[in-house]
C-alpha cells in the first residue's frame, strides 16, 4: 500500500517567508490563534502565541532561523504579524 503523502495547508497569516519568498505552512496547531509554521525553501520557523497582557496581543516568534542563518537577529523575538508582512512589503517593492 502506497503512503499518502499529506502536504500541510499553507499559512494565511504569513503565506509568503519574508526571507526567501518561499512558500509558508503550517506545522502544527494548538488552538486558532496558536500555531507553528515553516518556510519549505529556507527551514525557517516560526511559532505565534499571545502575549500576557490585558488585552492578549497576538505576535509572531521567529524559532528558527534561515538555513544560511539568516535572519538569526529576530530569533525569539515576540514581534507582530504587521512586522513580518511589512518585511515581506519591502521585499516585493525592491
Amino acid at each position: 500500500m502506497q503512503k499518502k503523502e499529506v502536504k500541510s495547508p499553507r499559512a494565511v497569516e504569513l503565506p509568503i517567508c519574508p526571507f526567501c519568498d518561499g512558500k509558508v505552512n503550517y506545522t502544527s496547531w494548538i488552538t486558532h490563534k496558536i500555531f507553528q509554521m515553516e518556510c519549505e525553501s529556507c527551514g525557517a520557523h516560526w511559532r505565534t502565541g499571545l502575549k500576557e497582557s490585558s488585552q492578549r496581543e497576538f505576535y509572531v516568534e521567529l524559532t528558527k532561523s534561515m538555513s544560511n542563518g539568516k535572519g538569526r537577529e529576530f530569533l525569539s523575538q515576540k514581534l507582530s504579524l504587521e512586522f513580518w508582512r511589512d518585511m515581506i512589503r519591502e521585499r516585493i517593492r525592491i
